[in-house]
């Protein structure tokens, strides 16, 4: 959007530039956290990845034996 509106006395949005920073995903926050060192983040992580893992495990047993 380059053109901006002419009201006739402002022009609104003749400074107007578009966000161009990077958008953060996960895996960005993952490896900034693993360069920055923070242990008990990581740590935290693979607890959540374990216990995310492991109900989706018994979720899908539970469905196969009792069906």
């Amino acid at each position: 959007m380059n053109v901006p509106y002419n009201t006739g006395k402002v022009l609104i949005g003749s400074n107007y530039h578009p966000d161009r920073r990077a958008k953060i995903d996960g895996d960005m926050e993952h490896l900034q956290t693993a360069l920055i060192g923070d242990v008990a983040e990581i740590k935290r992580r693979k607890i959540a990845s374990v216990v995310y893992v492991g109900a989706l495990v018994a979720t899908l047993f539970g469905a196969f034996i009792f069906h």
